[in-house]
């Protein structure tokens, strides 16, 4: 007898729910909103479901179990009655650990976590197997199943985290914990639970030396634990060593790959590529052996993320580059820290949805870094704030208003950089097409 099953929100995650559900259980979709961004195409693959739109209540006693998607938080009211009917609560993460038996990489953090996620689904395509990587990024995790995969990457958010049972993966990191989701979460402490379920199981777990929240707490996976970090590393850890005026990413005494070969710059970026070469190095099904060269060469060749520190173009010589993707403040200062070569070389774009985000040591960074702050979006006025007199700042309405005002003021050598330390909701659908628009208003200036 088929399961009742309530899918509850019909986005990217909800429409991959419903599709790997369809034709095994007897499904009801539920969404508050009355018009979901998945509908159209629900809709037209599955046009027999029954869709609930624009409604918080339903009666939960008619099903076996509930799908709930990471977008509801576990805050709103519609979840507290579900977590309260005393059915099975399930998430689209579930529901593909029960569907798969191959080796699955698990990676989570507050920055960093695409860039470690395609690190190394694109070093196991190097090496010969062939990676399904997605989840919080590109093609959710139900999307990715395909018989010809040998192994899975997955980014996991905190949502995703706090409402998924435990899973033993082959590796699991949490690259670095700082302020953000503090809107839907209940402080930093229930955020950084969140991120901590990702060890549970693990069979290794790779937490960051420099960060002690993403250490684990659990006896058990301090014993499988792995590091890295900025210093010398001991045996068997991973970190940076200096080496006849070299920098090296190495695993204890021994140089794995030097930092200036890296396709990506900047210090985090060392962090990330140290990130997902721990994942990868160790036991299990797919843990490379004994040739560190061979792991560290499969990492080159990364080309980067869209949307993260990527360079649109230079015009007139200044440099405009599209950080779109760093939506809170720890993001943004990664890439101020990165960029800047000298103080006061950056116009920077900032500003949105800030999630309760605290701005105080990005203010702190932009009046060190930044010659002028243009202020946009919902809390561009509270990164103004933050950055106080220490730096120029002005006021804009709208992204191509700034993008005209950084084109007029900016001055050969100097780089605009988009890099909003928010969320894109206010004005945009997703940060990707804020991005796109950037490159779009970008590529209709003249030198």
């Amino acid at each position: 007898m088929a399961q009742r099953t309530l899918i509850v929100g019909l986005g990217v995650t909800g429409l991959s729910c419903l599709r790997h559900l369809a034709g095994s259980d007897d499904l009801v979709v539920l969404d508050t909103r009355t018009e979901p961004p998945c509908l159209g195409q629900a809709m037209a693959e599955h046009p027999d479901l029954d869709y609930r739109l624009g409604a918080d209540e339903i009666e939960l006693r008619r099903f076996d179990r509930v799908v709930m998607s990471p977008g509801l938080s576990l805050q709103s009211p519609l979840a507290q009655r579900i977590l309260a009917a005393d059915r099975p609560v399930l998430s689209d993460i579930d529901l593909f650990c029960r569907a798969v038996d191959e080796p699955i990489f698990a990676v989570t953090g507050t920055n960093g976590k695409s860039t470690v996620t395609t690190v190394v689904g694109h070093a196991l395509a190097g090496l010969n197997h062939r990676p399904g990587v997605g989840g919080n990024l590109g093609d959710a995790a139900l999307d990715l199943i395909r018989p010809d995969c040998d192994c899975y990457v997955l980014e996991l958010s905190s949502f995703q985290l706090e409402r998924m049972q435990t899973y033993p993966y082959q590796a699991a990191t949490i690259l670095n914990i700082s302020a953000d989701h503090l809107d839907q979460h209940r402080g930093m402490e229930d955020y950084r639970r969140a991120k901590l379920r990702i060890y549970r199981a693990a069979e290794r777990t790779v937490a960051n030396r420099d960060d002690p929240l993403t250490l684990p707490d659990d006896p058990g996976a301090l014993e499988r634990l792995v590091t890295f970090g900025a210093d010398a590393p001991l045996a068997g850890h991973w970190g940076i060593r200096v080496k006849d005026g070299v920098r090296w990413l190495s695993r204890g005494e021994e140089g794995v790959l030097e930092a200036a070969r890296l396709p990506l710059a900047g210090a985090h970026n060392e962090a990330n590529f140290m990130a997902a070469l721990a994942l990868l190095h160790g036991g299990g099904e797919l843990g490379v052996g004994p040739s560190l060269e061979a792991l560290g060469e499969a990492v080159l060749g990364y080309k980067g993320l869209a949307h993260r520190c990527e360079v649109v173009s230079v015009v007139g010589g200044v440099t405009y580059v599209n950080d779109s993707k760093a939506t809170n403040p720890g993001a943004t200062q990664a890439a101020l820290t990165s960029l800047s070569t000298r103080p006061g070389d950056i116009t920077l774009i900032a500003g949105g949805v800030g999630k309760g985000a605290d701005f105080g040591p990005l203010g702190d960074l932009i009046a060190k870094r930044v010659r002028r702050l243009i202020a946009v979006g919902q809390d561009g006025p509270a990164i103004a704030e933050a950055a106080g007199r220490r730096t120029q700042v002005v006021r804009s309405r709208c992204l191509a208003d700034a993008v005209r005002l950084a084109a007029k003021e900016a001055e050969p050598g100097d780089t605009v950089l988009l890099s909003p330390a928010c969320a894109s909701f206010d004005h945009f659908r997703d940060f990707q097409d804020r991005g796109e628009t950037f490159r779009a208003l970008v590529g209709e200036l003249t030198p």
